[in-house]
């Protein structure tokens, strides 16, 4: 009796063997892009195009027949199948393996086509298998050889080529207990193919025996081994304060040669998310967040570099962890400018956590602190050792609003004498509208920026003596540091 069909290569986005989604239980690795396992309970025939074999939903199906059975009576046959209690999937309740009495001819028995794949990459494609016949008397086949099933497992481009293909060990025979046995191949995808066919062919020859069931068929890529670690611990958990800098960087086991990388984050472990801009051998995390957040690697190949984010192109690393312990972040504000002779006080934000210490810059522990020269001033505060400051920049001008000047003449005659008629404050203006009229009063000179001053003239054209009037609205900080907004007049006269 013998096997029919092949296995072609899964679809490389979990398209199902069955058209079902089969779950994906502990025998199979982690990172499996088909994980086979025939489902639990009462199902029906696989897929048409999957096998060319006859289904039969009884409990000893005939030559060229199969079933999927959760288990194998002891009685079929004349007695010469095991009892098989079980599948070979660990936990799933009353799962399903796939039964095969196998045709009198070496035949194709199971295919299946992956597509999605990436170039440069190894993978393997490995299955369960147990020999379903015992271990005879002499003479028991009357005459006939005593077959054990031989699994050719092969693989080819979709046009037929072949890539490679592995004639696996006969799968023996055993005594009072089923066996299964694990069978598997790896190989290499071509730069210019992304699809594959997997076959299951039963290369012995018909007869008595070469019957067997078949469980957990697994599809995965094999990427070299990457690791990430901290600086100076082995450790893969570790603990700072938040609003810090921690550097991770990839550790004794590299991946892929030359790669490209994507650093991931995630809250949970489950749901990760790429890192922007972090395709670099090393990871800054600035700043370390409160809370624990979890960081791994991917690295792939520069030909696959558009794919380095999926798994069955890229190379994972471990998972570090990375504890953020709380600080006592705030904010003084924003920089200021005051008036000589005049201060300012910072206070303590009142929405520290409890528990918090702080300090100013000059080491004192008020809640405020009073400034009066210009210089940085600061705020550190201290949670549990973890320690965050702000600085604020104080800046002190002339205020003196007797300070703002403007002549009351000027002579723009070219000898760098007088030559402008130029507005004077000590301090600085906050705003600033200065404009010039004729004697008729017209409008001839607007300047908005106290560095930009009449010379004398309109349009480019030098004005007569005379006078002209002017008018300033200004405003500037006066000694409380408030803003105080100022209008004046007034007529210059220009000299020739």
């Amino acid at each position: 009796m013998s096997l029919h069909q092949s296995v072609s290569y899964w679809i490389a986005f979990l398209l199902i063997l069955l058209n079902s989604s089969e779950a994906c239980w502990a025998q199979c690795s982690q990172g499996s892009i088909i994980c086979e396992t025939f489902g639990a309970g009462p199902r029906g025939a696989l897929p048409a195009g999957q096998t060319s074999f006859t289904y039969r939903p009884i409990t000893c199906p005939g030559d060229g027949e199969y079933n999927l059975m959760d288990t194998v009576s002891g009685g079929c046959h004349g007695d010469a199948w095991h009892q098989v209690t079980q599948d070979h999937t660990p936990n799933d309740v009353r799962g399903n393996m796939f039964v095969v009495n196998a045709s009198y001819q070496p035949s194709e028995f199971y295919s299946q086509q992956v597509t999605g794949l990436c170039p440069g990459v190894t993978y393997e494609f490995s299955l369960w298998a147990l020999n379903l016949n015992k271990i005879l008397e002499a003479g028991a086949c009357d005459g006939f050889s005593l077959r054990n099933p031989i699994i050719v497992m092969r693989i080819e481009q979709t046009d037929g080529t072949l890539i490679n293909e592995i004639t696996q060990p006969a799968i023996p025979r055993t005594g009072g207990t089923p066996t299964w046995v694990q069978l598997a191949m790896q190989f290499s995808i071509k730069t210019n193919t992304d699809a594959i066919v997997v076959k299951l062919i039963n290369q012995g020859l018909g007869g008595c025996g070469n019957d067997l069931a078949i469980d957990d068929i697994a599809f995965r890529p094999i990427h070299p081994e990457l690791t990430i670690q901290f600086p100076n611990t082995t450790s893969t958990t570790i603990t700072v304060c938040a609003d810090t800098r921690l550097t991770l960087r990839v550790g004794n086991s590299v991946g892929y040669p030359n790669p490209v990388y994507l650093w991931q984050q995630s809250q949970d472990n489950s749901n990760w998310t790429a890192v922007p801009g972090s395709g670099q051998i090393t990871y800054t995390i600035n700043p370390v967040r409160a809370g624990r957040t979890y960081y791994r690697l991917r690295n792939t190949q520069q030909i696959n570099e558009s794919a380095v984010g999926r798994a069955q192109c890229s190379a994972e690393s471990n998972v570090l962890i990375v504890d953020g312990k709380p600080d006592a972040p705030f904010n003084l504000g924003d920089d200021q400018t005051i008036c000589e002779a005049t201060s300012l006080t910072l206070t303590v934000p009142g929405s520290l956590p409890a528990g918090t210490t702080f300090s100013w810059s000059d080491q004192s522990a008020n809640p405020q602190f009073t400034v009066t020269a210009a210089g940085a001033y600061w705020l550190e505060t201290n949670l549990a050792g973890c320690t965050y400051r702000d600085t604020v920049n104080v800046a002190t001008q002339n205020c003196h609003l007797e300070d703002t000047y403007i002549p009351d003449a000027f002579s723009p005659n070219g000898d760098s004498v007088n030559d402008q008629l130029l507005v004077r404050h000590a301090g600085r203006f906050i705003t600033y509208l200065f404009r010039v009229y004729d004697r008729w009063g017209s409008l001839i000179f607007v300047s908005r920026e106290p560095d930009k001053s009449w010379d004398g003239t309109f349009h480019d054209q030098p004005c007569s003596t005379g006078l002209y009037a002017w008018t300033m609205n200004y405003s500037i900080l006066n000694r409380s540091n408030q803003e105080r907004y100022f209008t004046r007049s007034g007529r210059v006269m220009l000299i020739r």
